[in-house]
């Protein structure tokens, strides 16, 4: 990735990894540096005072995701651009950045035991990248049939929330699909609610495809 003429690459290791290209393809070589300048100007600014909560893993959510994306999106509204575009190019961004989970999803996908295997990762893999510091899980049900748990608290909607930018979640959770939609049909993801589209819980229901038929 070429560098910004601030000789800055802060986005190079976040899940917006090529937004000034992104950027110079969609609005032109100048607007599109100009652009990206300013999100680097923003997100440096909010680098400097990062709240981890003490935990690493809340540090690194923070640092690729969260923080990266709000950066984007603010610059580009500051800019002069609508809500909803600077919206659907952070929403493009990290769609793409969850490419790579789409592909392992794919791959357990072949497998007959697929809802096994998942049962098997999916309390390990919450834990660990999912910490109490930055969300609250309910578990609702965890048998042959489904793996079902409610989120009533997340760290991506109150760190947004604080920046007035509480419409971007979205983005981060319609990556979610992207990520979990090809484990089907041998495991099936569905979802109701979103705390970022005002309800009171974000809802993961994962149902074993098998016992479907």
């Amino acid at each position: 990735m070429k560098k910004n003429k601030k000789g800055s690459d802060v986005f190079k290791k976040t899940r917006l990894p090529n937004l000034m290209d992104t950027l110079i393809v969609l609005f032109g070589e100048i607007k599109g540096r100009f652009y990206y300048n300013r999100a680097v100007t923003i997100l440096e600014q909010e680098l400097q005072s990062i709240d981890d909560r003490g935990n690493k893993t809340i540090g690194k959510h923070l640092r690729t995701s969260i923080l990266p994306g709000y950066a984007c999106y603010q610059a580009l509204i500051e800019c002069g651009l609508a809500w909803e575009v600077a919206f659907a190019i952070v929403e493009k961004e990290i769609a793409d950045s969850a490419l790579p989970m789409r592909k392992v999803s794919e791959i357990v996908n072949e497998l007959p035991f697929a809802y096994v295997l998942f049962k098997l990762v999916i309390k390990p893999m919450l834990k660990h990248s999912y910490p109490k510091e930055g969300w609250t899980i309910n578990w609702k049900e965890f048998s042959r049939d489904r793996v079902y748990f409610h989120i009533t608290f997340c760290l991506y909607c109150e760190e947004l929330s604080k920046r007035d930018a509480l419409a971007l979640c979205r983005a981060f959770c319609n990556s979610d699909h992207v990520a979990y939609d090809p484990l089907a049909p041998r495991v099936i993801f569905q979802r109701k609610w979103t705390l970022a589209a005002g309800n009171e819980l974000c809802d993961f229901c994962f149902k074993n495809g098998k016992r479907l038929r």
